[in-house]
């Protein structure tokens, strides 16, 4: 009860709220950091299922990794209704309500991109949490902009399957219709296809691939959806690879990270890069991406830095150009001046009369044939 009471004492009540991924919540400001927190309350009239929830928000809390949602406390009661028992489970967790697909339709409100930074930065991040939880035994079941979240000092979190009451893989929440044909790999489109609820699949090959369309929709501004034939369970690669080709050369995108995405959506999954794999590509670069995403506004400045960037890295006398010292433009004149001697001469070798204007101005006169 003390602690009750001191936790009530630091915490102010702000609202209480329906949130895509929270739920019904209550929400509370910490008045010693501001930073704001979230009460979810869970209702299990079954004891057995209250226990199995409890045992896996235990696990949780030992869980380690900068990406991940803290779950900063939880608590469990007894409500008796006549004949029935049920079991409240409260649990107190960081409240984000900015999520990246909020921040996707942002940037097309203010026409900015993702620079590669940005992207190698979501990609790098993903996939190290992914790796985390596998190697604890913990899939990431659902790879989906909604899920990831993004603090205040626009890093990414991710709201996993621990804190969600369905717990359904991307795939069952297809199969289920609760979600549109999106973020599914090709071999679990040949399941659904068939309507089968057995997805036997390699959940980390799945992740990789629903990875590599999120950074198609983000690189493109296009749904998920629009990479699928709804109608036929297809996955349209022809049309994903031609957007792929369309935004890395429109945004000047490297020939290193457009490779990295072609690779993460292989058709076979025997063929895409699994999470450590990914990580050993991305580390030796990790120095030259970003560590946040940029706040919206700022994607002007940034992407003439990739584009600034881009262009040292292809082209060392062009680096060395940029990065000369201020340039003589007294020898330019001289130069100047000494071709059109020269060609004056070489025309009137010929016959022609080239008449030159003035070196201060800019206009040049047009070549007429002498008398």
């Amino acid at each position: 009860m003390g602690n009750q009471q001191q936790s009530e004492s630091q915490n102010e009540f702000l609202e209480k709220k329906l949130d895509p991924n929270y739920g019904e919540i209550s929400l509370y400001k910490n008045k010693v950091n501001n930073s704001i927190l979230a009460k979810i309350k869970q209702v299990y009239s079954n004891d057995t299922t209250a226990e199995a929830i409890k045992a896996s928000l235990v696990k949780r809390l030992q869980l380690n990794h900068k990406c991940l949602v803290k779950i900063l406390s939880f608590d469990n009661g007894k409500m008796d209704d006549l004949c029935s028992s049920f079991t409240i489970l409260s649990i107190t967790v960081e409240y984000f309500n900015e999520t990246l697909q909020n921040d996707i339709h942002q940037r097309k409100v203010h026409k900015t991109i993702y620079s590669e930074q940005e992207l190698c930065y979501i990609i790098y991040e993903i996939s190290s949490l992914c790796h985390y939880m596998k190697t604890l035994n913990y899939e990431i079941i659902d790879i989906y902009p909604q899920r990831i979240l993004i603090d205040d000092k626009r890093q990414i979190k991710y709201y996993d399957q621990f804190l969600d009451n369905s717990r359904l893989s991307n795939y069952y929440q297809v199969l289920f219709n609760q979600r549109d044909l999106e973020y599914l790999a090709p071999e679990q489109l040949i399941l659904l296809a068939e309507k089968d609820q057995n997805d036997i699949n390699d959940q980390e090959l799945v992740n990789v691939f629903c990875l590599g369309l999120m950074i198609v929709s983000l690189i493109s501004g296009q749904r998920c959806i629009e990479f699928f034939n709804q109608e036929k369970f297809q996955f349209k690669k022809d049309y994903v690879w031609r957007l792929i080709d369309k935004y890395c050369s429109k945004y000047q995108y490297s020939d290193y990270f457009k490779s990295i995405i072609q690779s993460m959506l292989k058709l076979h999954n025997e063929g895409r890069p699994n999470y450590q794999s990914l990580l050993q590509i991305l580390h030796p670069q990790q120095d030259s991406f970003a560590t946040f995403l940029n706040p919206i506004g700022k994607q002007g400045e940034m992407l003439e830095s990739q584009i600034q960037s881009s262009r040292t890295q292809s082209s060392a006398s062009r680096s060395r150009i940029l990065l000369s010292d201020p340039v003589d433009f007294s020898e330019i004149d001289r130069r100047i001046m000494s071709a059109r001697q020269k060609a004056q001469n070489t025309l009137d070798q010929i016959g022609l009369d080239l008449k030159l204007s003035n070196f201060e101005t800019t206009q040049i006169n047009i070549i007429e044939a002498s008398q």
